[in-house]
């Protein structure tokens, strides 16, 4: 019997403790859980709180960026204005000055267009004569801006004559063939003496030499419209006259290429 009661309040004591033990630990569960939806809703409210401060800076940058940009628009917008209304006084200003400096520039460039026509006739000549020049049966030179075609007097005459030698024809006539495809450009043809004689000869000599030299041209189909005679007598030397090597080299005759007298008229305006 005894033994039976010992049992039995043993047993009560434990159900008691167990009791105790479950109603602590719900009570702790409770505790933990509250405390994790507390600190859970303080994450979300400092979360949220974050998203808000970070889209006010945003903004707030952007708000800045767009006033800078439209402060540095209306400066140059200003600046612009300012830069076209001095321009507009300058040329107000400026009135005819500008005009004429217009009209001037435009009269240049047409002058510069004229000049490379001269010089592309010029080449075209150059080019025509190289294989005559390579025969050594002429020289091309160019002297005080002018194209120089110059032929030994010693070729085309004998000394103190006026009359063409026989072998000169040839030299001539391939020389007018090549004139004749120049016809829009007119050439003289100079006849010059050494400084031997009296200058009066020396004048008729020279002349006479530059006349006969332009009737064989004309008479080779070059137009005569397209050629001209002077004599220059002893007045425009190459050479020293003092030695006969020297005295030869100016006993010659020259074709010299002519401008065009309107484009030269054009140019002076």
């Amino acid at each position: 019997m005894r033994t039976a009661l010992f049992a039995a309040a043993i047993g009560l004591a434990c159900l008691t403790n167990a009791c105790v033990m479950q109603s602590t630990y719900d009570k702790d569960l409770a505790d933990l859980n509250a405390a994790i939806a507390k600190n859970k809703q303080e994450a979300t409210d400092t979360l949220d709180a974050a998203g808000k401060k970070c889209a006010q800076d945003k903004a707030t940058l952007e708000a800045a960026a767009m006033a800078a940009a439209k402060a540095a628009a209306d400066k140059a917008a200003a600046e612009t204005g300012v830069v076209k209304r001095d321009l507009d006084a300058c040329v107000a200003a400026g009135g005819d000055k500008g005009k004429a400096l217009l009209e001037c520039t435009k009269e240049r460039d047409a002058a510069k267009d004229r000049l490379a026509r001269v010089q592309a006739s010029i080449d075209k000549v150059k080019q025509a004569l190289q294989s005559m020049a390579a025969a050594g049966k002429l020289e091309v030179k160019e002297r005080s801006g002018f194209l120089i075609i110059a032929l030994a007097g010693d070729i085309l005459f004998d000394i103190g004559k006026a009359k063409l030698k026989d072998e000169a024809s040839g030299v001539l006539r391939e020389l007018a063939n090549i004139l004749k495809l120049m016809a829009d450009r007119g050439f003289q043809v100079a006849g010059h003496s050494d400084d031997q004689g009296d200058e009066e000869k020396n004048w008729s000599l020279s002349m006479e030499r530059a006349l006969t030299v332009v009737r064989f041209l004309i008479k080779e189909g070059v137009p005569g419209k397209s050629v001209s005679a002077g004599g220059y007598a002893f007045y425009q030397p190459t050479a020293d006259n003092a030695t006969p090597e020297g005295r030869t080299k100016n006993r010659r005759v020259e074709f010299m290429l002519m401008p065009n007298l309107s484009e030269l008229l054009r140019m002076g305006k």
